[in-house]
């Protein structure tokens, strides 16, 4: 399967990329941009690409997902747990995944979610790869603009 890991407090989010099939293995990137948000999922493949191909398009869900899905939002972290409907998640930190036990532990240690996926992948075998980190910009005000000098 896989493992995905998010902080609140720094708004980071990582996962591994290995996918294993057909006794195969190879490596993908598992994290996707949203609007105001980033995604991560684990679980059959062809699903969780259906998954980013409707929150790519602006489009909602007909049917179950039947993926774990954790999304990284400035006001929490959300959970979709084989369901269209996300629920948030209390705390600074939480992981979805096959090795989510081995990286909540680390978290709960100090660790960021990149070294929680790292000490994942040495114990869960479904877990490896180049691992991706994604860091969420923190929303501005509304109204309030950057200034720039001339």
């Amino acid at each position: 399967m896989t493992t995905i890991a998010a902080r609140l407090s720094t708004l980071e989010i990582a996962a591994d990329s290995q996918v294993s099939g057909d006794d195969v293995k190879y490596y993908i990137e598992k994290l996707r941009r949203g609007k105001n948000c980033i995604f991560g999922g684990a679980g059959d493949l062809d699903k969780l690409l259906k998954f980013y191909d409707s929150v790519e398009r602006n489009g909602d869900f007909d049917e179950p997902i039947e993926v774990d899905i954790l999304e990284l939002r400035a006001d929490g972290i959300y959970v979709y747990e084989s369901t269209i409907h996300p629920v948030k998640v209390r705390g600074d930190f939480f992981s979805v995944g096959t090795g989510s036990a081995y990286a909540l532990a680390a978290m709960h240690l100090g660790k960021s979610p990149r070294e929680a996926i790292e000490i994942a992948s040495i114990f869960d075998p479904v877990t490896g790869g180049p691992i991706d980190m994604m860091t969420l910009e923190p929303a501005r005000a509304p109204g309030r603009r950057k200034k720039t000098l001339l």
